[in-house]
């Protein structure tokens, strides 16, 4: 099972993610990226977007998680986001050599339940940040739709 840490930051009230184009649909995704060698989930997420949005973050608690099962793939992949905070008031850059993503996007929290989004967690991550339960989330296996 592929391990895939991302970060959620929030800015008044608007959350960072990435855009890719995937047969002519937008696709959201969370920043982050997969781990390298023995390094921790907090190493990869801070490696990560520094490589391709040279961006420094700090990574703080885990909020949810939750398995994606690709059966055409036969792939598995275990999704852990993590609140993240942008460091000295520094914006994110695409780095097209460390990423495909098209671009760095903003978007109310609402918004997350409406997109193509990848892990689909959408619906819950809003719940968690409403309400304000910040306990470890486990979602277990979720339905992904494939765009």
């Amino acid at each position: 099972m592929k391990i895939r840490p991302a970060v959620v930051v929030l800015e008044n009230n608007r959350i960072m993610l990435l855009r890719y184009s995937y047969a002519e649909k937008n696709v959201y995704q969370f920043p982050g990226g997969n781990t390298e060698d023995i390094e921790t989930l907090e190493q990869t997420l801070t490696r990560e977007l520094q490589e391709e949005l040279n961006l420094p973050i700090s990574v703080g608690r885990l909020l949810l998680s939750a398995q994606v099962i690709n059966t055409h793939k036969k792939q598995a992949t275990l999704h852990c986001l993590f609140e993240g905070t942008i460091l000295n008031s520094s914006k994110p850059i695409i780095n097209a050599a460390e990423t495909s993503a098209l671009e760095v996007v903003w978007m109310e929290i609402d918004q997350l339940s409406t997109l193509n989004l990848y892990p689909s967690i959408g619906v819950k991550l809003i719940e968690i940040i409403k309400k304000g339960t910040f306990e470890h989330n486990y979602l277990g296996k979720i339905e992904q739709p494939w765009f």
